[in-house]
């Protein structure tokens, strides 16, 4: 994962503080609780830009050897592929 636990847990404290913040918005649940969710939810988002890497690793071992023999650039073949992805199955990074 690109980002630490600590990391997390501060961007989980201060979405919670700017929620808070909101004239209007109520929490059900004690602050550790609902930190934990959104931690968690912030887990998975990040996730899912990681599975998402994996896959294309994956899909591109069929061009190892256009690759290796320098037909293919790997870099340019990820990044478009990585966007045709995104684009296909909108996915928001």
């Amino acid at each position: 994962m690109k980002l630490s636990h600590a990391k997390i847990e501060q961007l989980a404290t201060d979405l919670l503080d700017q929620l808070a913040e909101i004239d209007g918005v109520l929490f059900k649940g004690d602050d550790g609780q609902i930190r934990q969710a959104a931690m968690q939810i912030i887990t998975d988002e990040l996730m899912v830009e990681e599975q998402l890497d994996a896959e294309i690793h994956k899909l591109l071992q069929s061009y190892k050897y256009e690759i290796t023999m320098g037909r293919l650039n790997y870099d340019d073949l990820f990044k478009k592929t990585k966007a045709r992805l995104v684009r296909e199955r909108g996915i928001v990074l």
